[in-house]
């Protein structure tokens, strides 16, 4: 199967309510992906109920954005489901709350036979924010090979 379309709106079709990329989840996050070459982008602003600090978005909901664009990477780009297996967070700068971050995601590495390493970013307006370094354990393929 070859990569999802580019530069269009991509959700997972059976997301199972995932906090970060359900668009049933009324609660979560509700990421939705698109597709540039090998890169996975999201823009998406955080609500302020999901801050840490006044008017910064907690640091797990950081990993979240990052663990979330991550796997998009693989399914959107490899055509597989992951589970995390590890993820790194630098966190560089305060993440703003209610201000639209650039999220980005891109493989590393494919050497190992069982997991992907992906790197991931949080930036607004061009300043880098988080980053992120993470191996993603394959599961099942999304679609069937013709």
């Amino acid at each position: 199967m070859p990569p999802a379309p580019e530069h269009v709106e991509l959700v997972f079709p059976d997301d199972g309510g995932c906090f970060g990329c359900s668009q049933a989840n009324a609660r979560g996050l509700r990421l939705r992906f698109r597709r540039h070459g090998d890169e996975i982008r999201v823009r998406h602003a955080v609500p302020d109920h999901f801050h840490g600090a006044p008017g910064v978005v907690h640091g797990g909901i950081v990993a979240t954005l990052l663990d979330e664009v991550s796997c998009a990477v693989v399914a959107f780009v490899l055509d597989h489901r992951v589970v995390t297996g590890e993820l790194t967070v630098r966190y560089e700068r305060p993440v703003p709350v209610e201000v639209p971050l650039d999220l980005a995601g891109r493989v590393a590495s494919r050497a190992h036979p069982r997991y992907v390493v992906i790197e991931g970013d949080v930036s607004h307006e061009g300043v880098r924010l988080a980053r992120s370094t993470g191996k993603f354990f394959y599961q099942e393929r999304l679609h069937s090979a013709p």
